[in-house]
């Protein structure tokens, strides 16, 4: 969306899903993300694709990897991973193009071997309900129990 109200539009749906994660579902170190610059890697400043939402989920999101039968619910849980948020629209049609570009715009995890690129997308509908999925860059196989 290449309109000034095109992208007021996309900031708006932002602010609906930053006030959601923050006062709803208590994530922490909500940071508005719109450039490279905004995530401290690229000095060049480079556009993201879409603006984006960069926080803290208060427990761990969804893990790949299988838990170990050894461990014990008494150890502690190991601290959540900071995590990409992509607000859109119920409405939208979006390309794989669209997808590819998000992903391509995001940087690749540091020292997680086993995680792929991924995002939470936040699907905010007409009434400003949000509903969050796990997408990833590409196939992961999925968790056996």
């Amino acid at each position: 969306m290449a309109t000034a109200d095109g992208a007021s539009h996309l900031l708006g749906l932002r602010s609906i899903v930053r006030s959601n994660l923050e006062y709803q579902h208590y994530w922490t170190d909500l940071r508005l993300l719109n450039t490279f610059a905004d995530l401290n890697i690229n000095a060049q400043g480079d556009p993201l694709t879409r603006p984006m939402i960069h926080g803290r989920p208060p427990d761990q999101l969804y893990n790949p990897e299988p838990a170990s039968t050894t461990e014990s619910s008494s150890q502690q849980k190991p601290t959540p991973e900071m995590e990409y948020v992509l607000p859109v629209h119920l409405d939208e049609k979006l390309t794989l193009r669209t997808w590819a570009a998000v992903f391509d715009a995001l940087p690749t995890p540091p020292g997680d071997n086993y995680r792929k690129k991924r995002i939470v997308v936040a699907v905010i509908s007409g009434d400003s309900t949000v509903v969050y999925y796990i997408m990833h860059d590409g196939i992961v196989k999925p968790r056996q129990n």
